[in-house]
């Protein structure tokens, strides 16, 4: 009976296994606000990303309400670009943001790092030359 329980209602851990991450992230030493922080798994799967706040600090989300990243070995990139944004009526709604990163931590990231089971605390000291 508890086997046939068990199956009706899930045993076990359910979804993937996630380690939660936060941390920060720095430009030639000072923070970097208002960048997407983004997880991607080296063997594969969902990216996890977050965006930083006025101090650079991040927190990673999995999903809506599911904070972290896969755990294992990721590529992380760093970016602050925004496309400029113009509304049905022609008129500029967002305007934008210039990529502040160096190619070397988004679209050419030399950036690894393994997120754990548990907490993950990783500070990104990020230089533009």
């Amino acid at each position: 009976m508890l086997i046939l329980f068990c199956c009706l209602i899930g045993c076990g851990g359910s979804g993937p296994q996630l380690g939660t991450v936060e941390g920060s992230v720095t430009l030639d030493g000072k923070p970097l606000p208002g960048a997407i922080v983004s997880f991607r798994p080296v063997e594969g799967g969902r990216t996890a990303e977050g965006m930083t706040d006025e101090s650079g600090h991040f927190i990673i989300e999995f999903a809506a309400g599911s904070k972290g990243a896969l755990v294992g070995d990721h590529e992380i990139r760093v970016t602050t670009f925004r496309e400029k944004v113009i509304g049905d009526n022609g008129r500029v709604e967002d305007p934008g943001m210039p990529e502040k990163v160096p190619r070397k931590y988004n679209d050419q990231s030399e950036l690894i790092r393994t997120v754990e089971p548990g907490k993950n605390h990783f500070d990104l000291e990020l230089a533009s030359s």
